[in-house]
């Protein structure tokens, strides 16, 4: 396995785990030990982890991973919701978008679509940028490093300004009894912004977020019209959520 590709697979199980440990990347990787340590050496260089004795951890507190962490988990999941989310979308409609990794993977995929897009996200924002049939409008704010997203009075004085025909969350966490959350006072007011000014509420996330919560809550799940999860989800789950009322629909890999 060439050295880029070991980075990547590194990257991925870093971002699923927190932390990994030499042993269980060499027998992952079927490479000797050294080889491991040289790569986690180089990969700490570059500032892709922090190395630890025995092994690695993500960068900064892993209860929330840096954003290029978030990127590289569970990808082939984001990608298939991704394709699935997109594909239920129409030509013509005003899209609200929150930041997010898997969010990212909705509109990789909408690049022939006619939409208007509002995001105060801007790795949405870029992505988007090469599309021509699409108006991309940016709400502006202060930066939130750690997920790439705008927050703060500007951002909201725009959302409020748009009535959107769906509103497209990104989550770290979504349980049927605690609702849809998220790592800051800050993210989840700006989402819980969209959910407020739209006829619809689409969820999209993978399934490691389904039963977990985090620090702030956005929105009860009972505002979700859709939700846009991986075939990975565990069956109780899916009956849980299916039970709440919700569309459930699931992307399969």
């Amino acid at each position: 396995m060439i050295k880029e590709k070991r980075y990547e697979r590194i990257r991925s199980e870093l971002a699923r785990k927190g932390s990994v440990g030499v042993e269980e990347l060499a027998e992952m990787l079927q490479i000797s030990r050294p080889t491991v340590r040289r790569d986690l050496y180089a990969m700490q260089e570059k500032g892709y982890l922090h190395r630890t004795h025995g092994g690695a951890t993500v960068v900064d507190n892993p209860d929330e991973l840096p954003f290029q962490s978030k990127v590289s988990a569970y990808l082939l999941e984001k990608r298939s919701i991704g394709a699935a989310a997109a594909s239920l979308i129409a030509d013509g409609r005003v899209i609200g978008c929150t930041g997010g990794t898997t969010v990212m993977q909705v509109v990789k995929a909408l690049k022939n679509k006619r939409l208007t897009i509002i995001t105060n996200a801007i790795n949405i924002a870029m992505e988007l940028a090469p599309f021509e049939s699409q108006e991309v409008i940016v709400t502006g704010g202060t930066l939130r490093t750690r997920s790439y997203e705008l927050v703060g009075h500007i951002a909201e004085r725009t959302i409020r300004g748009y009535h959107l025909d769906i509103a497209l969350i990104g989550v770290d966490g979504l349980d049927v009894h605690h609702g849809l959350s998220t790592f800051t006072d800050a993210e989840a007011h700006a989402a819980a912004l969209y959910i407020e000014h739209a006829r619809e509420v689409w969820v999209v996330t993978d399934h490691s977020k389904i039963g977990k919560t985090a620090p702030a809550l956005i929105a009860p799940l009972s505002r979700v019209t859709r939700l846009i999860t991986d075939s990975n989800l565990a069956p109780d789950q899916a009956r849980l959520l299916e039970e709440s009322g919700i569309t459930l629909t699931l992307a399969e890999l």
